[in-house]
C-alpha cells in the first residue's frame, strides 16, 4: 500500500481549509482515507496536515502559543482518533498558554484505547518535556500513575534528556519505571529506550548506569538491564554486554533466567565465540559449539 493516500488535489484543498480554519472539513477528508491498520489516515498524510498547520500558525509569533493551544484543543476535543492524533501533535506547542489543560489532555490521550493515538501522545510527552523542563516534575509523579499507558508515555519522555548534560536526569526519571511489572512498560523501556536509543548513543554512560542498577535485587529491574542488550546495542558492544550479564549468573528468578537465555541466544548469532567462552567461564550450557 502507498505511504500516502492524499491526492495533490486534496492537499491543495487542505491548504485552503487551513487558512480558512475549517478544521472539521480537514478531519472529514482524512476520515475518508483511513486504513484498517489503526483506523486512521496514513502517517505521512497526518504529518502533512500537522506540518502545514504549524507553518501557518508560526507566521504570527504574537499569537503562536495561543493558536497552537486553541487549534490543538479543538482537534483533541473531537471524537475521531485521527483528530486526537493531530490535536496532541499541535497542543504541546501551546503548553505555555495553558499548562493545566495541556497536561490534562496529555494524560487523557496517553491513556486512549487506540494504540496509535497513544503513540502520538508518547511523542507529545517527549516534545513537551524537551521544550519545557518544568514538565519534569509532573513526569516524575506520573511515573507512578495507575495507568500503564501513562507510565509507558513517561518512558518515552526521557528522550527529551538524551544528551550529555541531562543523562543523569534521564536515568533518574527512568529508575522508578525499572521496577514496573507492566509488560507494556517493560518492552519499551529495557530493549528500546535504554538499549537501542540511550545505549547506542551513549554506550559508556549507559553501561555504567546499568552496572549501578545491577545491584538492585528486583526481577523487573534485572529484566530491563539484561534485555537492553537484546538489540543492536548488544551487537555493537558484545564485551560490554557480557560484562554486565555476568552479574546475573545464578539468579533464580524465572523472568531473569528467561531474559538471560533470550539475550545470550541473540548475541550468539553474531558473537558466538564470545558467548561460548562466557558460558564456559561461568559453567552455563545455553549455546552449543556445534550449533
Amino acid at each position: 500500500m502507498k505511504d500516502s493516500l492524499l491526492t495533490e488535489k486534496k492537499k491543495k484543498e487542505i491548504l485552503k481549509l487551513i487558512k480558512e480554519k475549517d478544521h472539521a472539513k480537514i478531519i472529514s477528508i482524512l476520515e475518508k482515507i483511513k486504513t484498517d491498520h489503526a483506523g486512521t489516515a496514513k502517517t505521512k498524510d497526518k504529518m502533512f496536515v500537522v506540518r502545514e498547520i504549524v507553518k501557518y500558525i508560526i507566521e504570527d509569533p504574537k499569537i503562536r502559543e495561543k493558536e497552537f493551544f486553541e487549534t490543538g484543543y479543538y482537534f483533541c476535543s473531537r471524537k475521531e482518533d485521527v483528530s486526537k492524533e493531530l490535536g496532541i501533535s499541535l497542543l504541546w506547542r501551546g503548553y505555555g498558554f495553558n499548562k493545566k489543560v495541556v497536561k490534562e489532555l496529555l494524560l487523557e490521550t496517553a491513556d486512549h484505547n487506540n494504540w496509535e493515538v497513544r503513540e502520538y501522545a508518547a511523542n507529545a510527552f517527549a516534545n513537551t518535556h524537551y521544550e519545557n523542563r518544568d514538565f519534569y516534575k509532573d513526569l516524575q509523579k506520573w511515573s507512578r500513575h495507575s495507568s500503564e499507558n501513562v507510565r509507558r508515555a513517561v518512558v518515552f519522555s526521557a528522550l527529551a534528556l538524551r544528551d550529555k548534560e541531562n543523562l543523569s536526569k534521564a536515568f533518574s526519571l527512568l529508575e522508578p519505571l525499572m521496577f514496573d511489572n507492566s509488560k507494556y512498560v517493560k518492552k519499551n523501556l529495557g530493549p528500546f529506550i535504554l538499549g537501542s536509543l540511550f545505549g547506542n548513543k551513549f554506550p559508556r554512560e549507559t553501561v555504567r548506569q546499568l552496572k549501578k542498577w545491577s545491584k538492585i535485587r528486583d526481577g523487573n529491574v534485572r529484566w530491563n538491564i539484561i534485555m537492553s542488550f537484546n538489540n543492536s546495542f548488544g551487537n555493537r558492544y558484545p564485551e560490554e554486554a557480557l560484562g554486565v550479564l555476568k552479574y546475573f549468573i545464578g539468579d533464580v528468578d524465572l523472568t531473569v533466567k528467561r531474559a538471560m537465555l533470550s539475550t545470550l541466544r541473540f548475541l550468539s548469532k553474531k558473537h558466538k565465540k564470545s558467548v561460548i567462552e562466557f558460558q564456559k567461564k561461568y559453567k552455563m550450557n545455553i549455546i552449543k559449539e556445534a550449533d
